[in-house]
């Protein structure tokens, strides 16, 4: 059993609960946390997630009660993170591909403005992502591009590229090949480090990557196994990656497809 599922704290979902629960859930790192952050979006995203819920699909049962920890907390803990490694991103264009409803990638956009990057939503289905869409108009948000389309279709010029619930790694690496740019970072969010170590090379040396650091988030430890790989693009995809979807899908499948965040 996970600590979300005994007793802990309720907060509520305004500004100052939210602030509260982040002092709870990080303690030692909730004074660097606290001033990177606009609490009112993040509180305005999430009121937006629980109303939005049942109409877009966002969250499975178990997750429906526990959208502040699983969502909100653990991707606000992971932005952080990558910060204090690859630095501010205030000048980069980042990329959440697989978003969903706009998760983790919505919560860059709720960082201070000194620190905010510009910012894409990638998803190949709009019944999630429209509805953030729709959102964002309202309530006249700036600074957010969505891009309906298949990742390993697209190239672009992305400085970060992020990934929760997306193709499994190392296979997503591949497919975001086109999308960073050279000296560009790709983080996936993952669970368990249970990857073949032959395969996972061969896949980010041809597609232009190598590992610059792998991190373990015990801060996390609440939600159960997390970690990051903080991949640097050092080079171009070889000719032919990535590969057509149908064949990396049979692939992955036929060897891992656990590394994706329940």
């Amino acid at each position: 059993m996970t600590e979300t599922e005994t007793s802990h704290p309720d907060f509520n979902h305004d500004p100052d609960g939210i602030q509260a629960a982040v002092k709870y859930r990080f303690s030692k790192d909730a004074e660097q946390i606290l001033p990177l952050f606009d609490w009112e979006l993040v509180s305005s995203f999430l009121t937006f997630l629980k109303e939005k819920n049942q109409a877009g699909g966002f969250f499975s049962k178990r997750d429906t009660n526990e959208i502040l920890d699983r969502h909100v907390l653990e991707s606000i803990f992971h932005i952080y993170k990558i910060r204090s490694i690859v630095g501010s991103f205030n000048s980069m264009k980042v990329g959440d591909a697989g978003t969903g409803p706009g998760i983790p990638g919505f919560f860059f956009r709720c960082l201070i403005e000194k620190e905010r990057p510009k910012l894409v939503l990638l998803d190949s289905q709009r019944r999630k992502l429209s509805h953030t869409e729709t959102f964002v108009k309202e309530n006249k948000i700036t600074g957010v591009d969505f891009l309906f389309a298949r990742a390993e279709d697209w190239k672009t010029d992305w400085n970060l590229g992020v990934s929760r619930g997306f193709v499994p790694y190392p296979w997503s690496a591949e497919v975001l090949s086109r999308c960073i740019i050279k000296g560009g970072y790709y983080v996936p969010f993952i669970g368990k480090d249970e990857f073949d170590a032959k395969i996972e090379k061969k896949i980010l040396t041809d597609s232009g990557f190598e590992v610059l650091k792998t991190v373990f988030l015990s801060e996390l430890e609440f939600l159960g196994m997390r970690h990051i790989k903080v991949l640097k693009k050092v080079g171009s995809a070889r000719q032919g990656i990535p590969r057509a979807w149908k064949l990396l899908e049979k692939e992955s499948k036929e060897f891992y497809g656990k590394d994706r965040i329940h």
